[in-house]
C-alpha cells in the first residue's frame, strides 16, 4: 500500500509541480514541462523495470545515477510546492516568483548535500556481552555496500583502509555487497586480498538481480568465505550465515527471490551451546525465529535505514526493526544503516556506516 500511494503522488507531482511553477513564474504554457518530467522520470522508472542498474552497461549506470538525483529533487520540489500552495495565494506576484524561486533553490540544495554525504562514512560501535564467550572478539559489520554503477574502486578502498586501521577480527559483508554487473572486475574484487582480517559473506537480495554466479567466484577468489546456509567456528563463536530470504512462508517479501525462509533454514544448521552463535542474515526480519533458536546475536542490514528523506519516515512502515538495536528473549538484532547507496546516489537524515561490534564475556 505504502509503495503504492508513493507511486499516485509520483505520477501527480508529474502535473502539479510545473502548473504550480506556471502560476507562481512568468510562464506561458505548463506542459512543456510535464512532458518533459514525464520523459526523465519514465525514464528512471525504466532502468529499474528492466533491471538496467543491474547491467555492465556504462551509459545505463550513468543515466541510473543522474537521473536518481533528478528524481529526488522532483521530489522535494513537489513537498515544497505542496507546503507553500495556499500561503502563496495571498502573495504579490514579485513574493511568488520569489517562493518558486527559494524551491528550486532549496530543492538543489538537499540533492547536492545529499549526494556529497553519501560519498564519505562513518565507523560507529557497538559493545555486546555475550554468554560463553572466552575473550573480547571484534567484528566489523559491513552491509549493502553496494558495488557497481555507484561504488567502486575509491570507495571500496576507504573502506578497506577503515579496517586494516581498526584491525577486527572478522569482516561480514552482509549482503548486497555487489549490485551491478559493471563492478564485476578481477582488479576491483582483488582489493579484498589486502585486508588483513578474516572476511565472510552472506548474499543479499541485489545479487540475485544480476549475474550471481560470477559475483560468488569473484568473492570466493579474493579471500572471502560465503556463507550460505552455512556455519562456521572461529574466535570462540559460531557464525551462521543465511541467503537473503523470507522470515517464512507467510511473509510479505517485496524482494523475494527464491523460496527459501529462517524458519525452516535455520534449525536445519546444527551448533552447539558451548559457544555463542552469531546469525548474520541481510534483512532485519525472523527475530522470533533467531530468538527460538537461541541465537545470541542477529546482524542484518537491508534497510539503508530509510538512506534518505522522506524513505527515512516511510521505512518504519515496511521494516518494524529498520535501524539500531532490538532484542527478544535471549536474541539481539543489530540493524546496520548500510555503507553504500542504492537508487538515488545520496543519503539525507542518513549517514553511510561501518559498524564495530565488540563482543566481550558476560562475567
Amino acid at each position: 500500500m505504502i509503495v503504492l500511494i508513493s507511486m499516485l503522488l509520483v505520477i501527480f507531482s508529474i502535473w502539479y509541480v510545473p502548473f504550480r511553477l506556471k502560476k507562481l513564474l512568468p510562464l506561458r504554457r505548463a506542459w512543456p514541462l510535464q512532458l518533459l518530467t514525464l520523459i526523465i522520470l519514465g525514464g528512471y522508472f525504466l532502468i529499474f523495470v528492466k533491471g538496467l542498474f543491474a547491467s555492465a552497461n556504462y551509459f545505463s549506470a550513468t543515466a541510473y545515477n543522474i537521473l536518481g538525483l533528478v528524481f529526488m529533487f522532483q521530489v522535494y520540489l513537489f513537498i515544497y510546492m505542496l507546503i507553500t500552495h495556499i500561503p502563496a495565494i495571498f502573495l504579490s506576484t514579485k513574493l511568488k516568483r520569489i517562493i518558486a524561486i527559494s524551491g528550486i533553490c532549496l530543492s538543489f540544495f538537499l540533492v547536492a548535500y545529499g549526494f556529497i554525504h553519501a560519498q564519505s562514512f562513518i565507523i560507529t560501535r557497538q559493545e555486546l556481552k555475550l554468554h560463553n564467550l572466552k575473550k573480547p572478539v571484534t567484528i566489523m559489520h559491513i552491509p549493502d555496500l553496494h558495488l557497481g554503477a555507484q561504488r567502486s574502486e575509491k570507495y571500496l578502498q576507504k573502506v578497506i583502509t577503515a579496517i586494516n586501521k581498526t584491525k577486527p577480527d572478522i569482516v561480514i559483508y552482509n549482503g548486497d555487497l555487489v549490485d551491478s554487473n559493471i563492478a564485476l572486475r578481477p582488479e576491483l574484487f582483488a582489493l579484498f586480498q589486502t585486508v588483513t582480517s578474516e572476511q565472510y559473506n552472506t548474499l543479499g537480495n541485489h545479487e540475485y538481480y544480476m549475474d550471481t554466479t560470477k559475483a560468488l567466484k569473484l568473492i570466493d577468489a579474493n579471500t572471502i568465505t560465503i556463507l550460505r546456509s552455512k556455519m562456521v567456528t572461529t574466535h570462540g563463536i559460531q557464525l551462521i550465515g543465511l541467503d537473503y530470504m523470507s522470515a517464512d512462508s507467510n511473509a510479505n517479501n517485496p524482494h523475494r527471490v527464491n523460496n527459501l525462509t529462517i524458519a525452516e533454514e535455520l534449525p536445519k544448521i546444527s551448533r552447539t551451546t558451548k559457544h555463542p552463535t552469531v546469525l548474520i542474515h541481510h534483512s532485519p526480519v525472523g527475530l522470533k525465529y533467531a530468538a527460538a533458536g537461541n541465537i545470541d546475536l542477529m546482524l542484518s542490514g537491508h534497510t539503508h535505514a530509510g538512506q534518505l528523506f522522506p524513505n527515512t519516515i516511510l521505512i518504519q512502515f515496511l521494516f518494524p526493526m529498520f535501524e539500531g538495536k532490538y532484542t527478544e528473549g535471549p536474541t539481539t538484532l543489530l540493524v546496520s544503516a548500510g555503507a553504500g547507496t542504492f537508487g538515488p546516489w545520496m543519503r539525507l537524515g542518513t549517514t553511510n556506516e561501518l559498524q564495530l561490534i565488540k563482543l566481550v564475556p558476560d562475567l
